[in-house]
């Protein structure tokens, strides 16, 4: 009995232990499971705050935020068709200069694409350049070498002064930048060509010079040339008559080469030294005649 009190008691104590140890586990999980219980219930009331701040949002700002994102997308999509718009544009421009014909039709695009490069000068430039060239060959526009349609005294006149005007409407866009200089260079040599169909040589001159002074400075070969110009038509005396064709060359019927109608007939014959023509013996002067002697010298 002695010898079982003490394991008794040693059993007891370790059943205790085991007991504290089970309740303070137990305890530690229940802090832990409300801890837990705690945190999720935060949760929930900040999830539930932030929702209800959200849709007081909404209601309060969001229609304006939702507005003002709307105007931003609408100005970008405007932006877009307004730039794909411009190079429509653009493109249409020099596609209507490059299908155009006639001076009418070049007159046209400059009037109707003012804004896009150079496109109204360059218009401008190809309609008095067809004007002038009618009034120099004396043919109307559109009449071809083959099929010549002979120009009229007063439509001569009238493309001398259109083509004048458009020169002259050139001249009054020049910004005085580099890039206008060839075409306001242009423009002056063209009214100096007018002025030289008109006969009047002086203002032919003149226009040469102001075409020298606007190139000198940063294309001094076109002022060389325009001053040589110049110089050459202020020495002419009468205008040039530009015939309306080539005359015709002369064949070897026309040709008198006295050597009748058995001579050659063709270019080949003349060439050919074995149908060349025969041509008689020269005379001799009449000499006596030798008497024979029997004798030899």
């Amino acid at each position: 009995m002695v010898q079982a009190l003490p394991r008794i008691e040693r059993l007891d104590t370790i059943v205790d232990s085991f007991a504290e140890r089970s309740l303070h586990r137990n305890r530690k999980a229940s802090t832990m499971d409300r801890e837990r219980l705690k945190d999720v219930q935060t949760s929930d009331l900040t999830d539930d705050r932030l929702n209800e701040d959200f849709v007081v949002w909404l209601k309060t700002k969001g229609p304006s935020w939702l507005l003002i994102i709307l105007v931003a997308v609408v100005a970008y999509l405007y932006i877009i068709n307004w730039k794909q718009g411009q190079v429509n544009y653009r493109n249409e421009a020099w596609i209507a200069l490059l299908e155009s014909q006639t001076p009418a039709a070049f007159e046209d695009v400059a009037v109707q694409y003012p804004d896009v490069d150079s496109i109204s000068q360059q218009a401008r430039l190809r309609a008095a350049g067809m004007y002038l060239q009618s009034a120099v060959l004396g043919r109307a526009i559109g009449s071809t070498e083959q099929d010549p349609v002979e120009l009229a005294a007063e439509d001569r006149t009238f493309n001398l002064d259109r083509a004048a005007s458009l020169y002259r409407e050139i001249i009054a866009q020049d910004s005085g930048s580099l890039d206008t200089v060839v075409v306001i260079y242009t423009a002056m040599n063209g009214l100096a060509a007018v002025a030289e169909c008109n006969g009047d040589l002086s203002a032919a001159a003149e226009w040469y010079e102001k075409a020298a002074v606007r190139a000198s400075g940063h294309f001094p070969y076109l002022a060389d040339r325009a001053r040589t110009r110049g110089l050459s038509s202020a020495s002419y005396d009468r205008l040039v008559e530009i015939p309306a064709a080539l005359p015709e060359v002369e064949s070897l019927e026309s040709l008198d080469g006295g050597i009748g109608e058995e001579g050659p007939q063709s270019i080949e014959d003349v060439t050919n030294i074995l149908t060349l023509p025969e041509v008689p013996a020269p005379s001799l002067p009449d000499t006596p005649p030798v008497e024979e002697t029997g004798q030899q010298p």
